[in-house]
């Protein structure tokens, strides 16, 4: 191998090592971690909910749904993805595929987004217990 050769595959090492490390960095659960109470508006209502995420033995975020004012609790969480400060997760099993794509704010004690629900949109804002 030439010394260009070997110049050449130290960069793009290089460049693997930070997009590896800006991926793991970019899903870190932590600041999900935990209780969250609020509310969920959509056509017109107003509910109060609340949502607890947790690591498994995996050290997998898992998560649930409480519709408190509805009296449902502990419903699971499908499909949570993170991405730096922005969190989407699905409600499995519910009719109109329930789904949520929010956003943490600066202090990390407030998530708040879009929700979806059979074809009707709202908003949810939930902080930190």
């Amino acid at each position: 191998m030439n010394r260009n050769h070997v110049k050449t595959i130290a960069v793009a090492l290089g460049l693997l090592a930070f997009v590896a490390g800006a991926a793991a960095q970019s899903t870190d659960p932590k600041p999900f971690l935990g209780a969250w109470k609020g509310t969920l508006s959509i056509a017109g209502a107003e509910l109060e909910i609340g949502l607890n995420f947790t690591l498994d033995e995996a050290k997998t975020i898992q998560g649930t749904f409480d519709s408190i004012s509805q009296g449902g609790y502990g419903i699971v969480l499908g499909t949570i993805e993170i991405k730096d400060k922005a969190i989407s997760f699905v409600i499995s099993g519910v009719p109109g595929d329930p789904a949520f794509k929010g956003t943490l704010d600066e202090t990390g004690k407030k998530l708040s987004g879009d929700f979806t629900q059979g074809g009707y949109a709202g908003t949810f804002a939930v902080e930190k217990q």
